[in-house]
């Protein structure tokens, strides 16, 4: 796959996303509900303080459509990180991994 295409850039986009949600899903997991706890999609969506849809969080999750960039800034600072924790999660995904993820996410829902 071309890195430089836009269906890369998604996927890119996907795994980083879910990189931040499992470090959120960990470190609530086993406490009680808070308000800081968005570790599901819903949670995600509910706390972006805009009318944003939990079919576009998942969606941005899944790498199925391009995301505007004020739609991922929202999931990022929704979830209590900056878009340098995003922009670090990014830059360290590697052509296996957006392979992998394209081949085991992708691929198994066409």
């Amino acid at each position: 796959m071309n890195n430089k295409s836009e269906e890369y850039i998604k996927i890119k986009i996907a795994i980083a996303l879910r990189v931040l949600h499992n470090k959120n899903k960990e470190k609530y997991k086993g406490k009680t509900s808070s308000k800081e706890d968005v570790s599901s999609y819903e949670k995600i969506a509910l706390n972006s303080n805009s009318d944003m849809r939990k079919a576009t969080v998942t969606s941005a999750f899944d790498g199925h459509t391009r995301s505007a960039m004020t739609t991922v800034i929202l999931i990022i600072e929704s979830m209590g990180y900056k878009l340098v924790d995003f922009a670090e999660e990014y830059d360290k995904i590697t052509n296996e991994e957006v392979n992998s993820f394209t081949r085991e996410y992708i691929k198994r829902e066409n």
